[in-house]
């Protein structure tokens, strides 16, 4: 009986830089692909644009199990109110709302990231704000986030700020970055 050799071809993993990837250090490659093959954790990434007209959008990539998705929606503003701080408070909530609706599957946590520094202590209110809207959007956001934990009890839900270093070279944050500044372009 003759027997055929058989190998299972494993496609390799997507160049998420391009010319960059010489300049980008492995350890942060690793990061980046750990994110993308992850089957425990839906990794959100959310970022918010606004316009010279003050239009907000907020972008938004799933990556999760081998796959990214792209998503946006529009933010509304509050008259000629517009900050990137309450736009990307905004892009956060989306999230919060709407991750089960855009990636459905069995993953065991779920975690947000935002290019906003001190979200931790927005999220604790041990940093609060002067303007109304912010004061605003700041107890919303801590509503949605007690309230999306009490939803999915058998997830593991975290909000972080992405440092400097995260930041760099990340295709993800910089897919939600263009998925936000299509819309209102």
């Amino acid at each position: 009986m003759r027997q055929k050799n058989y190998t299972k071809s494993v496609s390799a993993l997507p160049d998420f830089w391009g010319k960059s990837k010489e300049i980008v250090e492995q350890e942060h490659k690793d990061w980046i692909y750990d994110q993308y093959l992850s089957q425990e954790v839906l990794t959100i990434y959310c970022d918010a644009s606004i316009n010279k007209n003050n239009k907000m959008a907020a972008g938004f990539c799933y990556v999760y199990n081998g796959s990214v998705s792209k998503k946006y929606q529009l933010i509304s503003g509050t008259g000629d109110f517009a900050m990137s701080v309450f736009a990307e408070i905004t892009a956060i909530i989306g999230a919060l709302q709407k991750f089960r609706h855009n990636v459905k599957d069995n993953y065991s946590s779920v975690l947000i990231y935002s290019d906003l520094d001190y979200i931790d202590d927005i999220l604790s209110q041990t940093s609060t704000f002067k303007h109304t809207h912010l004061k605003e959007i700041q107890k919303e956001l801590v509503f949605t986030f007690k309230q999306t934990c009490l939803k999915y009890p058998d997830l593991e839900i975290n909000i972080s700020p992405l440092t400097r270093n995260q930041k760099r070279y990340n295709p993800f944050l910089k897919a939600a970055h263009n998925a936000a500044r299509e819309l209102i372009m």
